[in-house]
């Protein structure tokens, strides 16, 4: 059985600020803010594009190392609410959150919580290109002492909450080629069991393989279930004002880093994201599943 080393950080998990609120963490379904016990530690990690870990208030943001999930807020836009807000409602009763409350005019803000912050650990395989700490997200007592490394299996995977938000059928598995191979095998396992059981939001996917949906406007994209990565880049796009998508394919293919990753497809071809969906008229679908994918990470500065 494969096994691959990352690092423990031991710390704490964050998601309210009591002195002001509403400035406070924006929790989501593969983000949380962590305080580091050793903040020096973060410096000791690999760098994948060559950014420093973005270090704020003693905290940085973890982005769930091989997941995605549906989008609560991103440039003023949200995905479907049934899905984007129950990942990262689960996310929150996973990390040990209890009584969580939002403000009704801000909902992706924490205006109450019975406890904060909680305890907790990641097991930490870098910093990724926003500067977050790309990694395994768990409860419980750590298997080390702080900053010792860890080699990472299958079963070790499994009891994450990445892997846990995946089986329930909460988040698309979106694998980068900083992850060890093996793992992104188990997250496609795992996924693959997901979408046969139609387990959560994968019963209600709008767009996929042999899935088309119709894109003309903004309001018509955030009623969808779909990879959160196409949206992100459909939302971009529908802001600049464009409406339908018959520019779409020619304004992707215009920037190779922000917009038209470089990505292997299942048979191992060197491809970008332009590769990935089909798109007649205003109708959109996907050519592979996300999960049979793997994307590179972006090019440093």
């Amino acid at each position: 059985m494969a096994k691959t080393r990352y690092t423990v950080l031991h710390g704490q998990y964050r998601i309210h600020r009591a002195d002001d609120p509403r400035r406070g963490p924006q929790p989501d379904g593969d983000t949380i803010r962590f305080e580091p016990a050793n903040l020096e530690l973060l410096a000791s990690l690999p760098r994948f594009s060559a950014r420093p870990p973005d270090i704020r208030s003693k905290g940085i943001n973890v982005r769930y190392e091989g997941i995605d999930t549906l989008e609560t807020h991103f440039d003023g836009a949200h995905q479907n609410d049934r899905f984007a807000f129950g990942a990262r409602d689960r996310n929150l009763v996973l990390l040990g959150y209890k009584g969580v409350q939002f403000f009704a005019d801000e909902p992706n803000i924490v205006s109450a919580v019975d406890v904060d912050p909680l305890p907790g650990y990641v097991v930490a395989n870098g910093i990724e290109s926003n500067g977050r700490l790309l990694g395994l997200v768990y409860v419980g007592v750590p298997p080390t002492e702080d900053g010792q490394p860890l080699f990472v299996d299958e079963a070790r995977l499994d009891g994450s909450v990445n892997a846990t938000l995946v089986r329930a059928g909460l988040a698309y598995v979106e694998p980068y080629d900083t992850m060890p191979i093996a793992l992104i095998d188990r997250l496609r396992s795992i996924i693959a069991q997901a979408r046969a059981d139609n387990a959560g939001m994968f019963d209600s996917e709008n767009v996929g393989v042999e899935k088309p949906a119709t894109i003309v406007t903004l309001n018509d994209l955030q009623a969808l279930v779909m990879w959160p990565k196409l949206f992100r880049r459909l939302v971009t796009f529908i802001r600049e004002g464009h409406s339908g998508l018959s520019e779409f394919d020619s304004w992707i293919r215009q920037d190779p880093v922000r917009r038209d990753d470089t990505l292997r497809l299942p048979n191992g071809e060197k491809a970008n994201m332009h590769d990935t969906f089909e798109i007649t008229g205003n109708r959109l679908s996907l050519r592979f599943n996300p999960e049979d994918l793997i994307i590179a990470p972006d090019p440093a500065p």
